[in-house]
């Protein structure tokens, strides 16, 4: 993968025929929602299985969960190591365990009035909008609280076709992030809404120039016979 092509993510995907509409509509990362009160949530043998199938369509996967305690990292022991989305730092001996394994962190911050630091904890940062869950609430925020956002970062928070473009060209971020404004139902990816999104994103971005790039990780590709 391009280290500087933008991200294109897509949260919440739950199964494999919505990786696949994702890697057609040209989306890079497929966001998989290990958080149990999620409509999009999946159960830790799904998810390892969605990962595989996503790295086999080309998508980054990146896995979210929240809280990250004992528990729910010993999930973590079978599923290759990759990004892990998180709304608070781990525990001091759990950050230098995920290090270890080869585990990089998206520090999901809420944005809120006021300055922004840059990430504490994680390698890239994640702006969403104040919200009850981990991901997914479909609100979006104001966007010219990201100007003094550190960069790069990525925008999520409410964004859909109509209005990635006009997020885009406000705040100039390094990636977008989309969810819940992409189902026909909750927990249910809409074909004709991901296929808009994805096309406007890529518009977008194309033009916006971001500063700096997100990182990335070398995507190793993985044979899954379901695909």
């Amino acid at each position: 993968m391009n280290p500087l092509r933008p991200w294109i993510k897509i949260c919440g995907i739950r199964t494999e025929r919505e990786l696949e509409l994702c890697a057609q509509a040209g989306a890079t990362h497929a966001g998989l929602n290990g958080w149990q009160r999620s409509p999009r949530f999946l159960p830790p043998e799904r998810m390892g299985r969605l990962q595989r199938a996503a790295r086999s369509l080309g998508l980054v996967p990146v896995l979210v969960l929240s809280p990250l305690h004992a528990a729910s990292f010993a999930l973590l022991a079978g599923l290759s190591p990759g990004w892990l989305q998180l709304t608070a730092a781990p525990a001091p001996p759990l950050r230098r365990e995920l290090a270890r394994t080869g585990w990089r962190l998206l520090e999901a911050r809420r944005a809120l009035p006021g300055s922004m630091p840059a990430p504490t904890w994680g390698e890239a940062l994640l702006l969403d909008a104040p919200g009850p869950a981990a991901g997914g609430n479909g609100r979006r925020f104001d966007w010219s609280l990201a100007a003094s956002a550190p960069r790069p970062f990525l925008l999520a928070g409410g964004l859909g076709p109509d209005n990635v473009e006009a997020a885009v060209a406000a705040c100039s971020p390094a990636g977008v992030d989309a969810a819940s404004a992409l189902e026909s139902s909750p927990g249910v990816k809409d074909p004709t809404l991901v296929r808009a999104f994805c096309a406007a994103a890529r518009r977008a971005l194309a033009t916006a120039a971001p500063i700096s790039s997100v990182p990335t990780i070398p995507l190793r590709r993985e044979l899954c016979p379901s695909i």
